[in-house]
């Protein structure tokens, strides 16, 4: 898609959560609203989603262990000038360990510790937790990549309402596509943007763009 058409969508796609949140649409509660049948499409998952689960995909997969879709973002998280970054779901540590030089500390939190994160700079703390259940560090702000999209409807109000209490900043890239593998909660950018009004209004769609190119892998960044 070109770059006027994701501009388009955005705007369209903003326009689409303020009518979800003029209907009273919930995610944990997918038949309410107008638009309801439109917006959530969940799935089921027959993955142990457990910590262990997790652990070895950190330990064993070559995907877990490279990739970080959060470190090509760090020149806008930074131009937000934080000075304490929190990151939910931390994963290999790459983009933790890497805005590092440029901010006073970096909390990262995740269920489990990749090996790849085992040496990280002194001013890096990492914070097994299980978010549903565990506090998140406070900090300047709160960032993620490919996360949000793994909590189940109903555990979602809970993380994004304690991202949004631990940093008065938000920034969080959200797949908006059904991986085939674990991605519980599936709905289009504007249904991110409605959930996130109730517990941050001034937080908007940033961007929308296709992964790889292709239209079926649809992602926003959700900032504030």
């Amino acid at each position: 898609m070109r770059l006027a058409e994701l501009k388009a969508l955005a705007a369209s796609e903003t326009r689409f959560a303020a009518l979800l949140r003029r209907t009273g649409w919930r995610v944990e509660n997918p038949l309410s609203g107008l638009a309801a049948a439109a917006v959530l499409r969940p799935r089921l998952t027959y993955k142990n989603l457990s910590a262990a689960y997790y652990q070895q995909l950190h330990d064993e997969d070559a995907g877990y262990l490279e990739n970080n879709w959060l470190v090509p973002e760090i020149e806008a998280i930074l131009s937000k000038k934080p000075d304490v970054v929190v990151e939910i779901g931390c994963g290999n540590g790459a983009f933790s360990k890497e805005i590092a030089q440029s901010v006073c500390e970096v909390h990262a939190v995740d269920w489990a510790l990749s090996p790849n994160f085992a040496d990280r700079p002194d001013n890096v703390f990492f914070h097994s937790a299980d978010l549903t259940k565990d506090p998140i560090p406070k900090g300047s702000i709160a960032c993620s990549s490919d996360v949000l999209e793994h909590f189940s409807p109903s555990d979602l109000p809970r993380v994004i309402a304690k991202c949004v209490t631990s940093s008065p900043l938000q920034y969080h890239v959200i797949a908006c596509y059904d991986d085939g593998h674990s991605h519980l909660t599936v709905m289009p950018p504007g249904a991110w943007l409605a959930h996130f009004w109730r517990y941050c209004p001034s937080a908007r769609i940033e961007r929308v763009e296709c992964r790889r190119s292709n239209p079926d892998q649809v992602i926003c960044v959700i900032s504030n």
